[in-house]
């Protein structure tokens, strides 16, 4: 059984991913969200026959849910796209306990099981798609959890992807600037210039498959995040953080 899996699922990228994926005849789309309700009409918009995988990815034993799920059926997973993300912005000393807690459990621990649960289920040639983001090609006074927390994505992947070569499996980091998303809209006092940035989902989860498809380490979707890529290699951190105000 040929299926793709996408967390974060319900809403935003995770959902274009869901979109993009079901024009490829798979035998099935595996969608993980947390059960918030917008997981199940999202099967009715989809052609490809779906299971949906209603858990919380901050809490480390739903990952026994569906490790439990791929030794029962034992599909061959062509995509496995980890879309599911949290971030608070804010001043550190304001970021509460709860809101650390959550972003490093959901953008770091649950990718990396989701991950390494599903390594012995990748065929050949599979194609892993972590989103990253833009924020974690240099420190982010003000989002520096979040920031720190795609810093690790990117790494792992870079990682993995060399670790993984002998299956010819790919692992690609997507690193997006500000995307048109309930996520975005629900951050506080969000400069003005970064507005003027947006992008779709649809767009990053067609370029993430097209790069994915070039098994591409690194994917850039809009060219001002491919400048704040070079400059962050170019660049003294000292340099970079100047550019930074509250």
């Amino acid at each position: 059984m040929r299926i793709a899996v996408i967390s974060g699922a319900s809403s935003g990228i995770g959902l274009e991913f869901a979109k993009e994926l079901d024009k490829m005849s798979f035998d099935e789309l595996w969608l993980i969200a947390k059960d918030d309700g917008l997981l199940d009409n999202i099967k009715h918009i989809l052609n490809t026959k779906t299971k949906l995988i209603p858990i919380d990815l901050s809490n480390s034993e739903s990952f026994n849910e569906i490790k439990k799920l791929y030794e029962e059926e034992s599909p061959e997973i062509e995509y496995l796209v980890c879309s599911a993300g949290v971030g608070f912005n804010g001043a550190f000393e304001n970021i509460t306990q709860k809101q650390i807690d959550l972003t490093v459990s959901i953008n770091c621990t649950a990718l990396s099981l989701l991950n390494s649960i599903s390594l012995p289920f990748l065929t050949r040639g599979a194609k892993i798609i972590n989103i990253a983001s833009g924020s974690g090609f240099m420190p982010q006074p003000y989002f520096a959890v979040y920031a720190a927390s795609k810093a690790y994505v990117i790494s792992l992947s870079r990682a993995l992807n060399y670790e993984l070569k002998k299956n010819k499996i790919s692992v690609t980091a997507v690193c997006p600037g500000p995307v048109n998303t309930s996520f975005f809209s629900s951050l506080e006092n969000v400069k003005e210039y970064k507005k003027k940035f947006l992008i779709t989902p649809q767009k990053v989860a067609m370029g993430a498959l097209k790069a994915a498809g070039k098994r591409k380490t690194i994917y850039t979707p809009t060219f001002s995040m491919k400048l704040v890529h070079l400059a962050s290699k170019l660049l003294p951190t000292s340099l970079e953080l100047k550019f930074y105000k509250e």
